[in-house]
């Protein structure tokens, strides 16, 4: 290789990497961040899992409507003792080797109901595990948009302390030199260094508490948080335009209602099935056999049966009739349960609602209280300069600043948490994001 070639290899390999230090992180947006957590998340993963077990069931029970086949074969030894082998003159006993060789075929053709109930409730409870599975996506893709706002709020806060130890910063410096020059006391400094002290200390607490939000979105999320953006208020504009509005919603559409409705539809279902008993169940058999040897004769012995036979048990003790009592009773817990989901959802779309609107209401006048606090920070800091304020009117203002930030950073962010806690107190908040529900949700999960 030359020197020439080495050089343009050397400015190529310079030039690729500057273009790569370059490029820009990804951002992820808040929609992106829940579609990842719908994905790997194991707690709808392990809902997903349960909904495709429950299919099975239906499977299961659809069975009871074809027909079985048993199929037996068998070989050994038999001794016989018994009048026809007394006769033959040989003793009283026969020994041989004795082979058998069955099929059986059965095809229910009544059975009061049983399958055609099972194959009910086994439905109802595959509906059930799906609406679980698009509830499930709703309440974890919430925390994930908890999770998200919460690194941007500790983020938001970090910066906020900074800038108040930067402040404190400059006023210990400004009194560090008036003291140095005879105008200031060493009171004003030791003053000013204990503020200095807790401001670095509000800064510790802060990178310890974002520490702590990017576990949690790691946890939830399954990346670390990168590039983060504000969602601003997107959601908050999607939100209904009364709480009567947002009840109506949830009441038709949110899973978790759907859910224990389905699970009341598959009690009632088994609660039918349970009468099955006191009806008679019918079915044709066919049966074939081939022996060879068999009760102390030699030779071969065939049998074709076909034969529709009726069973009806007359009695096993009130286990029956206790079975009904039991569904019953079960039916009406399921029927408690759905009442019990849907006054919880009601009680959750309230909540939301009266977040909302307190937050939106606090947030305009604690964005005056920023405004506000900045300004006679700045006015203090200029009569402080001409000694007409105190060195702990300075300090107080700049810890003003400080509180009135950090209330309008919290209500900021809550204000947007409250519109998707909104969303998903109603069933809505992946149509929101404009996501998919899990494939295991979408036949039952689909706005109606």
């Amino acid at each position: 290789m030359t020197k020439k070639s080495s050089l343009l290899l050397f400015s190529a390999s310079i030039f690729t990497s500057s273009l790569l230090v370059s490029q820009p992180i990804l951002a992820q947006s808040i929609s992106e961040a829940v579609a990842q957590t719908i994905q790997s998340n194991p707690t709808i993963l392990a809902e997903s899992n349960s909904r495709l077990s429950a299919d099975q069931r239906i499977t299961q029970a659809r069975a009871g409507y074809y027909p079985t086949v048993d199929f037996g074969i068998g070989t050994g030894w038999e001794t016989t003792d018994n009048p026809s082998t007394r006769a033959a003159g040989k003793g009283h006993h026969e020994s041989m080797n004795r082979d058998e060789a069955n099929i059986a075929i059965r095809q229910m053709l009544y059975d009061g109901f049983a399958t055609k109930n099972a194959v009910d409730q086994s439905e109802s409870l595959s509906e059930s595990a799906g609406y679980s599975v698009a509830d499930t996506a709703e309440t974890t893709s919430l925390r994930a948009v908890e999770v998200y706002l919460d690194v941007l709020r500790r983020e938001e806060l970090l910066g906020a302390t900074e800038k108040n130890l930067e402040s404190h910063e400059r006023i210990y410096g400004q009194i560090s030199q008036r003291v140095d020059s005879g105008v200031g006391t060493r009171a004003d400094a030791e003053q000013t260094q204990g503020r200095l002290a807790l401001a670095k200390s509000n800064l510790e607490s802060n990178i310890g508490n974002l520490q702590d939000a990017k576990s949690s979105f790691l946890r939830v999320v399954g990346n670390e948080p990168e590039s983060l953006t504000d969602p601003s208020q997107e959601c908050c504009d999607k939100a209904p335009a009364n709480i009567e509005d947002a009840l109506k919603t949830a009441q038709h559409q949110h899973p978790a209602l759907r859910s224990a409705i389905a699970e009341h539809e598959a009690s009632l279902a088994q609660a039918k099935g349970a009468e099955a008993p006191f009806h008679p169940r019918l079915d044709l058999e066919i049966d074939a056999t081939a022996n060879n040897n068999i009760d102390g004769q030699k030779g071969h012995n065939k049998d074709i049966l076909a034969m529709a036979r009726m069973r009806y048990n007359l009695l096993n003790g009130g286990a029956d009739k206790a079975r009904i009592g039991q569904t019953e009773f079960l039916s009406e817990q399921a029927k408690a349960e759905a009442e019990i989901a849907k006054r919880q959802i009601e009680n959750d779309v309230r909540l939301a609602w009266s977040a909302l609107e307190s937050s939106t209401s606090r947030l305009q006048y604690l964005e005056q209280h920023v405004k506000a606090s900045e300004d006679t920070r700045d006015a203090y800091q200029e009569q402080f300069n001409v000694g007409l304020r105190s060195l702990l009117d300075l300090l107080d203002t700049e810890n003003e600043v400080l509180t009135a930030r950090i209330n309008y950073i919290n209500a900021y962010y809550d204000r947007i948490y409250s519109c998707y806690w909104l969303s998903e107190s109603t069933g809505k908040l992946l149509e929101h994001l404009e996501l998919a529900a899990p494939a295991e949700a979408m036949t039952v999960a689909s706005p109606q």
